[in-house]
């Protein structure tokens, strides 16, 4: 049998936005919904810690410029787990494989030490609080085969951080909340500078496991949802991402990045609703000016709508999803070109709520630092389930 703790923390996860459709109180609530502790597949095995995890399968067809490409992807396998090591203890892991163990990523690792429900301290390797969407990506729950385009090459998603710091929520009303966490982590190195051809990247500067500068970086979000349905954030990470002093002796100008993101998350006459947008500001040596952008921005906002519940007489919990995503980033909003836009169009088929099978048709545009322009057309289908 399951502990109590996980019958509370480990609820059957509904699908992302559909917020007026859960009935658990204030207090129940999972800190955020699909997040590391809101898994619908967390089993206990032996002794006190639950297992479980996910797999995405991808079939992609792209075109560009005349040029076809088409492809089978293992995408992701990922397991995690969960332990409640006492009533004030409890520990959360998250190991990802990706595309055939290309990669291999410890997303997740950290340990919670509960004080308050308004405070917990949290140590370990983090997923940082910077948008929703890096809390709650898990491939089941989300509508789209891709991850948004501002979450992956503005933010960094899936964005992992050794540090410390803590969480808590504070309940607002009868059925509001208001929950933050703050960390101090190792932050991005300058690889977001040097490691691209093709100018500023902050994600490669992912993956700073052992600080380059010593001086860490701040990261948080603040969260207010006044009802089930209505969830609006509010993140940033700022500090230093170049080695600018050595034993003392100073080697540089102190370089920071820094990621503004506001996310909402609503459920809205039977649409659901969501979206981020935010703004990067890098500091760039005075040599790579013009060359590597100092200011970045994006947004995305998706609208889904379930339908044909009861369809299936073979599968009376199934249903079916029709969505619309619309991204667009720019990767140097101080030049015209440099950027990215696409519309991508959804259709789900879930058998039940833990597991979807996804055909989209993405259309869009990118255009080089020199404002040239290449139009890009996508069929994708994908399967993914926890288990």
């Amino acid at each position: 049998m399951k502990h109590v703790w996980l019958a509370a923390l480990v609820t059957t996860v509904a699908i992302p936005g559909t917020l007026a459709a859960q009935q658990d109180t204030v207090p129940d609530r999972p800190f955020v919904r699909g997040g590391v502790y809101d898994r619908p597949f967390l089993f206990e095995l032996l002794g006190r810690a639950a297992f479980g995890g996910y797999a995405e399968f991808h079939t992609r067809w792209a075109r560009e410029d005349g040029i076809n490409e088409f492809t089978f992807v293992p995408k992701r396998f990922n397991l995690f787990t969960a332990a409640q090591v006492s009533d004030f203890v409890r520990f959360s892991a998250e190991l990802e494989f990706e595309e055939g163990t290309e990669e291999i990523l410890l997303e997740f690792a950290a340990i919670d030490l509960t004080i308050h429900r308004a405070f917990a301290f949290r140590a370990g390797m983090l997923l940082s609080p910077i948008g929703r969407f890096n809390l709650a990506h898990d491939s089941p729950l989300n509508e789209f085969t891709d991850r948004p385009l501002v979450s992956t090459e503005i933010f960094g998603v899936a964005l992992s951080e050794p540090g410390l710091g803590a969480l808590g929520a504070f309940p607002v009303g009868r059925s509001g909340r208001f929950t933050y966490e703050a960390y101090l982590v190792n932050g991005f190195s300058d690889a977001l500078i040097t490691n691209s051809p093709e100018g500023t990247r902050i994600p490669l500067g992912r993956q700073n496991f052992e600080d380059n500068n010593s001086a860490p970086s701040f990261v948080g979000r603040v969260a207010w949802s006044p009802s089930l349905a209505l969830e609006l954030g509010l993140s940033a990470h700022h500090g230093p991402y170049n080695q600018f002093s050595a034993d003392g002796v100073s080697l540089d100008d102190r370089r920071n990045v820094s990621l503004y993101v506001v996310d909402l998350d609503a459920a809205v006459a039977g649409f659901r609703l969501s979206g981020e947008g935010g703004l990067g500001r890098i500091s760039i040596p005075a040599a790579l000016s013009g060359i590597n952008a100092g200011r970045q921005s994006g947004f995305y906002v998706d609208v889904v709508r379930d339908f044909g519940r009861g369809w299936i007489p073979t599968m009376p919990v199934a249903f079916f999803s029709a969505g619309l995503r619309v991204d667009i980033i720019d990767f140097d909003t101080q030049i015209p070109g440099d950027d990215k836009r696409q519309i991508t169009l959804g259709a789900n088929f879930r058998p039940t709520n833990e597991t979807v099978f996804k055909f989209n048709y993405v259309r869009g545009r990118t255009t080089d630092r020199f404002n040239n322009a290449a139009q890009f057309a996508k069929l994708l289908f994908s399967a993914a389930t926890y288990f």
